[in-house]
C-alpha cells in the first residue's frame, strides 16, 4: 500500500512537470527583470558567503531549485530580506527546508516500519499520512525560524543604527561636517551591523551616490524601514550641511528615545514573568503543605 502511494506521488508530480512544459506560463518582462537583478544579488552573497565545492551534486540541485522557486513565485522581497539579514542565501534556505521536510516524512515510515516488524500492526496508510502532516510541520517550523532569527537581527541592527546616529550627531555637534562625520562613525563601532553601514557608505563614493541613498538602499535590502526613513529626511535637507546637521540630531534623538522605549518595554516583560513565576512557585508550595491536611478532612 505504501509503495503503491509512493508511486502514485511521483507518477503526479511527473504529469504535472509535463503539463507545465506542455503549456509554459506567459513571460512577465517585470518579473524577469526582478528575477535577475535577485539572482544578482544573489550571486554575490553566495560568494561573500561560501558554499560547497562548485560543481557539486548538492550545490547544482540546491541552485536548480531556487531559480525555479524564483521563477515560480511573484513576490519574494519578504523572503529575500530575511535571508539578506540573516546572512544567507536562497539555494542554502531551501536545501535546509528540504532536509527538514525529508526527515519529517521519512522518519515516521521508518518508525512504523520498525514497529511493524516488532509485531506492532498499524494500519497502512497511517505512516505516510504521518509523514506528510510532519513534513508539512518542519516547513513551518524552518520558516518561522528564519523569520524569528531575522526579527532579533533586526532589532539589534536598530540599536546599532540608534548608536550609530548618536555618534554621527556628537561628531557633526564637535565640528565635521557631514560627508566625514557619517563615514568617521561607522569606523568606531565593531560588529556586523557597524561593517553593513560602513560598507554602504564607503561603497556610495565609488557608486556616485549620496551616503543617504546608499542608507536607504542597505535599508531596503534588510527590512529595516528606519534607513528608508532616514533617507528620506535626508533627501529633503537637499544638501543643505545646516539642514543635514539638523536632520541627523532629530533621527539620533527619536531613535535614542525608541531605544530606552524598548529596554523599558523588556524590563517590564521580565518582571511580569518573574512575578508570574512567583505566584507559580507560591501556588505548589501551598498545594504541597496543605495537601495532606485536605486528604485528611476528605478521608475522615
Amino acid at each position: 500500500m505504501i509503495a503503491f502511494m509512493l508511486a502514485a506521488g511521483c507518477v503526479a508530480v511527473a504529469l504535472l512537470h509535463a503539463y507545465r512544459l506542455a503549456v509554459p506560463a506567459r513571460a512577465d518582462m517585470v518579473a524577469g527583470v526582478g528575477r535577475w537583478d535577485q539572482a544578482r544579488g544573489r550571486a554575490s552573497r553566495v560568494q561573500r558567503i561560501g558554499t560547497v565545492e562548485a560543481g557539486t551534486f548538492s550545490e547544482r540541485l540546491a541552485r536548480s531549485i531556487a531559480e525555479q522557486f524564483s521563477r515560480r513565485s511573484r513576490d519574494l522581497t519578504g523572503l529575500n530580506q530575511n535571508l539578506a539579514i540573516a546572512g544567507t542565501t536562497l539555494e542554502i534556505h531551501l536545501s535546509k527546508v528540504l532536509t527538514f521536510a525529508l526527515a519529517g516524512l521519512l522518519g515516521p515510515i521508518a518508525i512504523f516500519t520498525v514497529l511493524g516488524v516488532a509485531g506492532l500492526r498499524l494500519p497502512a496508510p497511517f505512516a505516510p499520512a504521518a509523514g506528510i502532516a510532519l513534513a508539512g510541520v518542519m516547513v513551518v517550523v524552518a520558516q518561522r525560524e528564519l523569520q524569528e532569527t531575522a526579527r532579533k537581527l533586526r532589532t539589534e541592527f536598530r540599536r546599532t543604527l540608534s548608536i550609530y546616529l548618536d555618534l554621527v550627531a556628537m561628531s557633526m555637534q564637535a565640528g565635521r561636517g557631514h560627508a566625514e562625520a557619517l563615514p568617521a562613525a561607522a569606523a568606531i563601532g565593531t560588529g556586523w551591523a557597524f561593517t553593513d553601514i560602513s560598507d554602504a557608505i564607503h561603497g556610495a563614493r565609488f557608486s556616485g551616490i549620496t551616503p543617504w541613498a546608499a542608507l536607504g538602499r542597505l535599508g531596503h535590502r534588510l527590512g529595516v524601514p528606519e534607513l528608508s526613513d532616514l533617507e528620506g529626511s535626508l533627501r529633503l535637507a537637499n544638501d543643505d550641511g545646516a539642514k543635514v546637521k539638523a536632520t541627523l540630531v532629530a533621527r539620533a534623538g527619536t531613535l535614542r528615545a525608541q531605544r530606552i522605549a524598548d529596554a523599558e518595554a523588556d524590563a517590564n516583560q521580565a518582571t511580569e514573568s518573574m512575578k508570574f513565576a512567583l505566584i507559580v512557585m507560591v501556588f505548589v508550595f501551598l498545594a504541597y503543605e496543605l495537601y495532606p491536611s485536605i486528604a485528611r478532612l476528605f478521608a475522615g
